[in-house]
């Protein structure tokens, strides 16, 4: 993949995987003409194609707290969903300087491929485990569309 940002003239660079466990941080843009690094993305954890980021809130109804969407609003637009697959849970870098994630203390995220009754294709996931407080607030966000 190829594009181009304006700084100081056309700057060409691609995308290539970078290690980590948070998807923000699992693709970097380098020169277009650097060298490979050999590392591969992994083809057993699938990821959207269109990244959003950051991730956008979401309203969700689930049958349970720990259960995936049933339905979900973006951007004001309700979403039936049909077939739901996860969670797929990460857990923040905890290694990295200040112990959790950046933008916030909780470390638990429950990611869910849907797909919704009109065919649309999402990764959502939920901040915290759907069960105890501490691991995150249960808050849903939409962090991807599937091609």
């Amino acid at each position: 993949m190829l594009a181009a940002h304006q700084i100081d003239g056309p700057t060409i660079f691609r995308v290539q995987p970078r290690e980590s466990t948070m998807p923000e941080r699992e693709v970097e843009d380098v020169p277009a003409l650097s060298r490979a690094t050999g590392t591969g993305w992994q083809d057993d954890l699938p990821r959207p194609s269109r990244m959003i980021v950051p991730p956008e809130p979401v309203e969700v109804m689930a049958m349970l707290p720990d259960h995936p969407p049933a339905m979900f609003i973006w951007r004001g637009k309700r979403h039936r969903v049909a077939r739901a697959d996860g969670p797929e849970r990460l857990h923040g870098e905890w290694w990295r300087e200040g112990g959790h994630e950046a933008d916030t203390p909780y470390t638990v995220r429950d990611y869910f491929q849907v797909e919704t009754s009109t065919g649309g294709r999402y990764w959502i996931f939920r901040l915290g485990d759907g069960e105890r407080s501490d691991t995150g607030p249960m808050r849903w966000f939409i962090h991807g569309a599937f091609a």
